[in-house]
């Protein structure tokens, strides 16, 4: 099952967030996966994506198509990739 570890997200009213360096380094993470996947065994950066979710993200399947297919289900890219092309708000 999928969860948010503590130690980055922060509850405020009407849910959670990240610090603004965070929310991009997790939004990198996030394009970082899909890429990967869709490019099966082509790498975005030199830093595994996969490894940066998982700090986020505790409950993580352990492939990276089980993870990407996991948080895609949970709504995380649809929200991140909606609040990145809103600005961050």
């Amino acid at each position: 099952m999928l969860e948010l570890n503590g130690e980055y997200w922060e509850e405020v009213e009407g849910g959670v967030e990240l610090d603004p360096r965070h929310r991009m380094r997790l939004w990198t993470a996030l394009k970082g996966l899909e890429f990967e996947v869709k490019h099966k065994g082509f790498q975005l950066t030199r830093i595994s994506s996969f490894k940066v979710l998982k700090e986020y993200f505790l409950g993580m399947k352990r492939t990276k198509e089980g993870a990407f297919k996991q948080l895609t289900d949970a709504g995380i890219y649809e929200q991140f990739m909606n609040q990145f092309k809103k600005g961050g708000e």
